[in-house]
């Protein structure tokens, strides 16, 4: 080899090991950080509560997180939440924005109402622990998402091989993957995980870990959907998942999302929980209509309050007026909106943006399980409390088998309630539900739902 081609290569070769570094740092740089957070869910404050201590603003606290910050602060679940570093509250939304600039080891102030009597917090914020499970590998990871990073987080058997998979989709809370504890939705999951399965969970953007994602509360359903469909397809090409059997388990609105994404993606099965099947105007018609009396409300009072709801909703779904518009219209419109759909002005309805819930009712959900030529699972809890009846679960199974015959099943979960928990009937469910017992929703996990599942998706799969 002549000296001018040897020196030239040597400079190639220095050149590629320079680029080579360039493109690890690169992507060293793109792993998505820890974030912190203060651990907390909350609701809005009530109009009564507001007005018994006059407060203009603050939020409830309905759960505070193991091992998070607000643990460590000494906050307790019924706390209200006036300000974070000195930053008023007065939605949900507030804090998820929040604990998105947080950092570990910082500063951090709270002002809150306790027992009528206000009190000052102040501490250092605590990093996120990771999650860990004895018998299958914990994995953090990332996918990217429009201009910024989804923190995606998996769950993968030990043994070596090719395993069935399953996409989890949550319901509409803007809910960190994070912050699932010892929930029946983490019991689900580990449940899966144990007996083989390859399990995915997706951030929904702008909560966690994310980077560059807009906030959870800003999106609409398209944007949601996205998001997931990027974890799909993440989760497919992953070296332990066989792609011949992969699954999809939506929960509650999750299994609205479910048949969407099954319509664009080969998948093996889908399975949904405690999802409706029809336009949501009408659906939540039904649940409006049967909740209230359940919780004790007046019939006669309740028909009242039925009358103004369909206006709202009429101008709500139909000709998708915006919120605002609606309670400006008439002070009985206003009422409704912020006592049913807690909105108190501006784009936030029922905790999303108001886009999200129109755009739930434009969906043709007939079209989407027409178009579902996988194998479904429709599953419904005897007593749960937000689908109020089983009409919708076998709606589901009629339609996917008239066009695919013998692809859909129908399933009864006994004495199981909206959340995945055992209980003794549906007035005692309604009860449990307002008392936020989270050792009691830990303990009364429905387990046969992980049974129920692993035996639909082994008759189902491809050997």
């Amino acid at each position: 080899m002549n000296t001018f081609l040897s020196d030239n290569l040597k400079q190639l070769g220095k050149l590629f090991f320079i680029l080579a570094i360039l493109i690890a740092g690169q992507a060293e740089a793109q792993q998505l950080k820890r974030k912190a957070t203060l651990g907390l869910r909350t609701s809005i404050l009530p109009d009564s509560l507001a007005r018994v201590h006059q407060l203009k603003s603050g939020i409830v606290v309905t759960r505070v997180s193991s091992h998070s910050t607000a643990e460590v602060l000494g906050i307790k679940q019924g706390d209200i939440i006036l300000s974070v570093n000195k930053q008023a509250v007065q939605a949900p939304a507030d804090v998820a924005s929040i604990n998105q600039l947080l950092t570990p080891g910082q500063t951090i102030t709270l002002q809150l109402l306790r027992d009528g009597k206000k009190k000052s917090l102040k501490g250092k914020v605590v990093a996120k622990p990771l999650e860990t499970a004895e018998s299958t590998n914990v994995v953090y990871d990332q996918v990217d998402f429009r201009n910024g990073q989804l923190r995606t987080i998996t769950y993968t058997p030990k043994a070596a091989g090719n395993h069935p998979a399953i996409l989890f989709i949550p319901g509409f809370p803007c809910q960190s993957i994070d912050d699932y504890g010892t929930s029946p939705y983490n019991q689900l999951i580990k449940g899966w995980s144990d007996l083989g399965y390859v399990v995915m969970l997706v951030e929904k953007p702008g909560l966690g870990d994310n980077v560059n994602t807009p906030s959870c509360f800003d999106i609409d359903l398209s944007t949601e959907i996205e998001a997931f469909e990027q974890g799909l397809l993440k989760l497919k090409q992953l070296p332990q998942v066989n792609p011949e059997n992969v699954f999809i388990f939506g929960h509650s609105m999750g299994g609205i999302v479910a048949p969407i994404l099954s319509q664009k993606h080969s998948l093996n099965g889908v399975m949904v929980y405690g999802s409706p099947y029809r336009p949501w105007f009408e659906f939540a018609t039904e649940m409006f209509r049967f909740q209230a009396p359940a919780t004790g409300k007046d019939y006669v009072a309740h028909e009242e309050t039925m009358r103004q709801l369909h206006h709202v909703m009429y101008r709500f779904f139909v000709l998708g007026q915006h919120p605002d518009t609606i309670a400006a219209a008439d002070p009985a419109y206003k009422k409704i909106l912020q006592e049913e759909f807690q909105h108190m002005g501006g784009d936030i309805f029922w905790s999303r943006d108001y886009r999200y819930w129109q755009e739930i009712d434009e969906l043709n959900l007939t079209k989407a399980w027409a178009e579902t030529d996988e194998h479904v699972l429709s599953i419904w809890g005897e007593y749960d409390f937000e689908i109020v009846n089983a009409e919708d679960h076998k709606r589901i199974v009629e339609v996917v088998n008239h066009y695919h015959p013998g692809h859909a099943t129908f399933l009864t979960m006994p004495k199981t309630n909206h959340s995945l928990i055992l209980v003794p009937g549906m007035a005692e469910g309604v009860a449990q539900m307002n008392k936020r017992d989270l050792a009691y929703n830990k303990a009364n996990f429905n387990k046969n739902l992980i049974t129920e599942t692993d035996t639909w998706m082994k008759r189902v799969m491809k050997k």
